[in-house]
């Protein structure tokens, strides 16, 4: 609940930085590339590598370092002990060196809490090693002397020939080396405060860097937080050998604390572990992408008489989805409670007053002297089957009700999945000038659907009419006795000439095909303009009350009919 963990296909290098509950961090996503030839790589933070065993276990490794990176500073360090410190400084300088002496208490946080960690951030920092190993040739001094700053605080190794940065950095080694051993002991305690310390270094590495002469890049290695612009000297790098058995890794590894002199057989066995690991995950991840492009491969035949710009999935925000989900879990409840009994009370079928006695019955009522004559037996189960759509206006002008749309929209989707036996014959979606799929048909409600939830974004126009256009096709193929769209909105349908027009053709469209379209208003009764069935929802409670009679009304009209 208080750290958010994306993993998005838009960044090209681990983000940290902090919302209004605590640390966001980003993982970027891995890249598959085909060349002209048909062979593939896998490339993540701009290392490439073969599509092999080994190139994957590469990857997994490189990934993994990330992960214990990123989670470390969640863990330990604290960004809020250099607010005074930087003011009137250098803003570029003053990241750097924070990020500096931050990743010091990260790596130290590793070292001594899960040292079993170290082997993936040695592979990760001997890569980093390789790439980055011509210092010397960068123009700028002051880029030069932070290059090797980085590489002595995570490899131990000065690579810096310069005789002036070299002299700087091997000054500045000790009081980071000391630093460290202060963090490693202090690691185990949550109370121990290094605020002081920390300011004193700081202050030193910052001096120190500001005479060698102007900043104009803030590097840093690619496996640790961007801290600008995606700068690292060498762009690319092409991982074609077996990093393990790198002297460089060793190094590495020994620098950090970890154990570098594992047996002939663990080695060996390690890695056909980590291997076949990595091939599992990849081609677990390889498949779902495959499945999600084939899903947006449907629904683009679907937009070509539409105006959207685009099919897509949103980005996965699993925390938002947790968030939101505490704010309306009890109201969601309620209307579950609600629509269950409706439910019950429609699809109830009375027993028949005639027949073939149904024994058991017979003597009950003999039993207890009742007058029920209804003791005859049924000649079939006749239940009602329902099919579901719920869509979601993520327009700019819902902006500001954000948060609100979201627990409405993720109430009606707890409802689905529990008044819909069938998970076929629900969907959720999203729309803007972009068509979103949250749940298709086909797949379940798990905890991918329900992070593509957290993570819509409120922007762009509002192509009403198109969206439920695109839901009707997808609903009308359904043979269930009551197919229902419910629709939450502002009521504010945006984007082009005529749209209210095209919205009222849709809705004749749809009522002409027996299904039921419920408008919902988000704080809003402009719904009631477009929609026969409606409702203006002012707080999650609202819901409950106003769509339970909608839904009772529309379920007994198809009982009927």
């Amino acid at each position: 609940m208080k750290t958010k963990l994306l993993v998005s296909s838009r960044f090209s290098f681990p983000q940290l930085f902090k919302d209004d509950f605590g640390f966001v961090v980003a993982f970027p996503e891995p890249i598959i590339k085909t060349s002209i030839e048909g062979e593939e790589t896998i490339s993540l933070v701009g290392y490439d590598f073969p599509a092999d065993g080994q190139g994957k276990r590469h990857l997994g490794s490189l990934f993994r370092a990330i992960v214990f990176h990123m989670g470390a500073h969640v863990r330990s360090s604290n960004f809020e002990d250099y607010e005074d410190w930087k003011k009137a400084k250098d803003p570029r300088l003053t990241k750097f060196v924070i990020s500096l002496i931050e990743d010091v208490k990260a790596n130290a946080y590793i070292s001594s809490q899960n040292p079993d960690k170290l082997v993936d951030l040695a592979f990760a920092n001997a890569l980093a090693l390789r790439r980055t190993r011509r210092i010397d040739r960068l123009v700028n001094p002051a880029t030069r002397t932070m290059m090797g700053l980085l590489l002595r605080v995570n490899t131990g190794l000065i690579q810096v020939k310069s005789t002036n940065e070299h002299a700087i950095i091997a000054r500045l080694a000790p009081f980071l080396d000391q630093f460290k051993e202060k963090a490693v002991q202090s690691s185990a305690d949550d109370n121990a405060n290094l605020k002081d310390e920390k300011l004193r270094i700081a202050d030193e590495i910052y001096r120190a860097i500001e005479k060698v002469g102007p900043i104009t890049k803030v590097p840093f290695l690619p496996h640790t937080e961007e801290l600008e612009a995606s700068y690292i000297p060498s762009r690319s790098f092409w991982v074609n050998l077996d990093v393990a058995l790198e002297e460089s890794l060793k190094e590495c590894l020994r620098f950090l604390g970890g154990d570098n002199s594992p047996s002939e057989d663990t080695e060996h066995t390690w890695k056909k572990t980590a291997e076949a690991e990595a091939v599992q995950v990849f081609e677990t991840w390889r498949r779902q992408t495959d499945r999600e492009e084939k899903i947006l491969a449907k629904y683009e035949n679907l937009l070509a008489t539409t105006r959207f710009k685009s099919v897509e999935f949103p980005e996965q925000d699993y925390s938002e989805f947790l968030r939101a989900k505490s704010r309306c879990k009890s109201e969601a409840h309620r209307l579950m409670e609600s629509l269950l009994v409706v439910r019950n009370a429609v699809d109830e079928d009375p027993r028949k007053l005639y027949g073939v006695l149904d024994l058991q019955e017979v003597i009950q009522v003999v039993a207890s002297k009742s007058p029920r004559l209804d003791v005859f037996m049924l000649d079939e189960n006749v239940g009602k089957s329902y099919s579901w759509i719920v869509l979601l206006d993520a327009s700019e002008s819902m902006k500001c009700l954000r948060d609100f749309a979201l627990e409405l929209f993720l109430m009606l989707a707890d409802a689905a999945n529990e008044l819909v036996l069938d998970s076929t014959s629900w969907a959720l979606y999203a729309f803007n000038d972009r068509f979103l799929v949250i749940k298709d048909p086909k797949e379940r409600y798990n905890v991918r659907v329900k992070s593509r939830i957290g993570g819509i974004d409120f922007s762009g126009l509002t192509y009403m009419p198109d969206a439920l256009s695109v839901a009707g096709q997808v609903v009308k193929a359904k043979s269930e006795h009551l197919r229902l769209i419910i629709i939450i909105s502002d009521g504010w349908p945006y984007g082009y000439q005529d749209i209210n027009a095209a919205l009222s053709g849709i809705l004749n469209t749809l009522q002409k095909g027996n299904i039921v379209v419920v408008g919902v208003g988000a704080k809003s009764r402009r719904m009631g303009f477009f929609f026969k069935p409606n409702c203006a929802v002012y707080t999650l409670r609202d819901l409950n009350k106003k769509f339970s009679t909608l839904y009772a009304e529309a379920s007994r009209v198809v009982a009927e009919s």
